[in-house]
C-alpha cells in the first residue's frame, strides 16, 4: 500500500497535524481522541492516525472550522 500523501490531500493526519489544524495543542487532539469526540487507530508504535473522514465529522459536529481550505 503505496499512497503518496501531500499537504493538500491527505488520507490520514496524524495527531500533530490535527493539532495545527484546529489551532489547538497536539495534548488538546490526544484528550479528544481519549474522551472518543474524535476517532483514530494506534500504530504499533503508539502513534495515533486520524482518517480524513473521521477529521471531517469531528470538525463539523463540533462546529470547529476547517483550515485545509
Amino acid at each position: 500500500m503505496n499512497k503518496s500523501v501531500n499537504n493538500t490531500s491527505r488520507e490520514y493526519y496524524t495527531t500533530g497535524s490535527v493539532a495545527e489544524l484546529c489551532g489547538v495543542s497536539r495534548i488538546t487532539v490526544l484528550r479528544w481522541i481519549e474522551k472518543g469526540y474524535l476517532l483514530a487507530f494506534r500504530l504499533p508504535e503508539g502513534h495515533y492516525r486520524i482518517h480524513v473522514s473521521d477529521l471531517n465529522r469531528f470538525l463539523k459536529e463540533y462546529n470547529i472550522p476547517n483550515n485545509r481550505e
